[in-house]
């Protein structure tokens, strides 16, 4: 038993701390260290939340009695009847089970929430399944007002009891009168049925035409007029602390109950009409006792759901993490879009003949193309999925503008140095017939050798001769 109580505590915990785990490393752009953080912290706070169920729902199954709650397969409504419940109501045992529905006795109204707590902590799936049944008996009330008190108990009751399930929980209105016998009236809205044991239920209006009704009848109104004037206006005040209740249905009976004169129904019934109860008081079987009529009216609205609180809150949980990886998802592919948007808008305000800064945008492109076409290859962060990621349209669109792309033309080649020819012969450096160098001509001379420029081990050779003049004594003139 205590394995399955740590389980039933733990596995909606478990189930919560998956899916933010699921958001945190799949969907946060954190370093490793803020995610490391952010997970140690949810692991405690699970592990204090599985503790604190774990010990709520510890006590409630050691005092578990099996034989008392309803199974886990049972599927009708679970009927928690307080009030003015006694021994002749249940006197087989605590409970009633029947075909279509399962009774449990309360003590009083103040015990609702208990019985409850400890029967959901069992079986969590029967949250929706509650309903509550208060019975009054006026034949044995001489103070109206601890009637009402009792009533404004069942209000505060039933207020916790949606707080416990998180579903408006059915309450029925039962009561039983002192007079001539009559069947189980049943009241749901606009609708009266009058429902004879093991006969078809007919209307009020028709079973009231029929002969025997006659002497009924006063005592049905007074009956009537006493719910309103008492039960029903009690249940309806409204109240800051303790909500009004509107009866899922109303179901009274008159018979030989046992009653007093000093009573609420006998003095009533006495004002109002002067007629006195007999004060016989037949001994019923139980089953009399219970409006079983009313149970298949709340079979649609006592349905077994999942976990009833518990349940919703898994639920909310999944739906904020879903919402938010959405929500992270799309703020990823927003700042993927802005940021391939800017490279190719910076490309196309570049002129092409710009061809510095254009060069600059084509790397910026080209990494853009190697990052989508890497998650293109080896898959897509998860931070960018859940449908969302325009991976195929982003590359479609730099790759378009890469193909734009025209280089620049190759440079100029360097005119190649034409050779400058240096004229060292005698026409260049004399004057016909002269032996005297011309002006300029030493100068020249020296550039020449200058720019040479030789380098080691070279040879220069400087040969020619001053044949000009024909006069060989003038050329050795000249020579020398």
């Amino acid at each position: 038993m205590g394995g399955r109580t740590f389980a039933r505590a733990a596995f909606p915990v478990l189930v919560c701390l998956a899916a933010v785990l699921w958001l945190v490393w799949g969907f946060l752009a954190w370093g490793v260290t803020g995610k490391s953080l952010l997970t140690l912290a949810a692991l405690l706070v699970s592990g204090w939340v599985i503790r604190q169920r774990y010990r709520r729902l510890q006590p409630a199954q050691r005092v578990d009695d099996a034989s008392y709650f309803p199974p886990e397969d049972h599927t009708g409504p679970v009927v928690l009847v307080c009030g003015d419940v006694d021994d002749n109501m249940f006197a087989l045992g605590l409970f009633r089970r029947t075909t279509q529905g399962w009774y449990l006795r309360v003590a009083e109204p103040s015990e609702l929430m208990p019985l409850a707590t400890r029967l959901l902590a069992r079986t969590p799936l029967m949250a929706g399944q509650l309903a509550v049944m208060y019975r009054s008996l006026p034949d044995c009330h001489d103070d109206e007002a601890l009637l009402r008190a009792s009533l404004k108990a069942l209000r505060l009751q039933v207020k916790q009891l949606r707080g416990l399930t998180g579903y408006e929980v059915p309450v029925v209105l039962n009561a039983e009168f002192s007079g001539p016998e009559t069947p189980w009236i049943v009241v749901r809205g606009n609708t009266s049925l009058v429902c004879p044991d093991d006969e078809p239920a007919i209307s009020l209006s028709e079973w009231q035409r029929t002969a025997q009704t006659a002497t009924v009848q006063p005592f049905l109104t007074q009956a009537i007029a006493m719910l309103h004037s008492i039960m029903l206006d009690e249940l309806g005040k409204a109240d800051r602390l303790c909500p009004t209740i509107r009866p899922f249905a109303v179901t009274l009976r008159l018979g030989s109950v046992s009653t007093s004169t000093a009573a609420l129904w006998p003095q009533l019934l006495f004002r109002q009409t002067r007629i006195a109860p007999a004060g016989r008081v037949t001994a019923y079987e139980p089953r009399w006792h219970f409006a079983d009529a009313v149970l298949p009216l709340l079979t649609p609205y006592t349905t077994p759901l999942q976990g009833g609180k518990t349940g919703r809150r898994v639920v909310m949980v999944l739906l904020l993490c879903a919402l938010g990886a959405i929500a992270l998802s799309v703020r990823h592919n927003q700042s993927l879009v802005r940021k391939v948007s800017a490279d190719l808008q910076r490309w196309q305000a570049i002129p092409m003949n710009h061809y510095a800064p254009k060069a600059q945008a084509l790397r910026a492109l080209q990494q853009d193309a190697l990052l989508l076409e890497r998650w293109q290859r080896q898959g897509v962060p998860q931070r960018y999925s859940l449908g969302l990621y325009p991976g195929e349209r982003l590359w479609l669109a730099v790759q378009q503008a890469i193909d734009t792309w025209v280089p620049p033309p190759p440079p100029q080649p360097k005119p190649e140095p034409v050779p400058k020819i240096v004229r060292l012969d005698s026409m260049s450096l004399f004057d016909s017939g002269k032996s005297v160098l011309k002006a300029g001509s030493t100068k020249m001379l020296v550039n020449s050798l200058v720019g040479i420029k030789a380098k080691p081990g070279w040879l220069i050779v400087v040969a020619g001769h001053t044949d000009n003049t024909g006069n060989p004594q003038l050329n050795q003139t000249l020579s020398l």
